[in-house]
């Protein structure tokens, strides 16, 4: 329940910040979130193998430290590079302003739901705490973590993200091998995490 809350809460907060800049803005927004969500995802591997050899005592916290921080980045350089393109106002009519800020600022609160419900899965965690079993689900049933986790697969090996050689979870078994791991951690158990692909 508390993730589905946290969850619905960066669904509700991102639409709005989003919403409230206007549709000229928002759409701006959408394209930095969708940028960054996607360019974290598909090298934040890469980068824990860089990193970890030099902090091998908290190699269970990096991929998601990973993930957050390429995002983060991203989305702040992106976000003001929007905020300095955008402050000409374009004019739309009042209810195609109004709609369509909202529309989009819906657009850009989902993706940030599926890439926060897709990070979840690399976090240290009880193993209860991320749904991964057959017949659960995040969000009340919307799957974000599933949607992206398909986007990023499928963006990884064709378009403009593709990256040549190194196709993000070629085995299709990111979920399961995450939910292993942190079953492992839950039973005390020694665990290693995931090898990158």
């Amino acid at each position: 329940m508390i993730v589905n809350l946290a969850l619905f809460v960066i669904l509700v907060v991102v639409t709005f910040a989003v919403a409230r800049g206007g549709l000229f803005q928002a759409m701006g927004m959408f394209f930095a979130v969708l940028l960054a969500a996607t360019l974290a995802s598909g090298w934040y591997e890469p980068l824990v193998q860089a990193v970890e050899p030099a902090l091998e005592p908290y190699k269970y916290f990096l991929e998601i430290a990973a993930l957050w921080l390429i995002f983060a980045v991203v989305v702040v350089v992106l976000g003001a590079v929007v905020h300095l393109l955008t402050k000409p106002k374009v004019a739309f009519t009042k209810p195609v302003e109004l709609a369509g800020s909202i529309l989009v600022g819906l657009m850009t609160g989902w993706t940030a739901t599926e890439f926060a419900g897709f990070s979840l899965h690399t976090a240290p965690v009880r193993a209860d705490v991320v749904p991964a079993r057959e017949g659960t689900s995040m969000l009340f049933g919307l799957k974000p973590d599933r949607c992206w986790l398909w986007w990023v697969r499928g963006s990884s090996r064709n378009g403009p993200f593709a990256i040549t050689g190194h196709p993000f979870d070629p085995s299709l078994d990111f979920v399961e091998t995450h939910a292993a791991l942190r079953e492992r951690l839950s039973e005390g158990a020694p665990a290693n995490p995931p090898p990158a692909k």
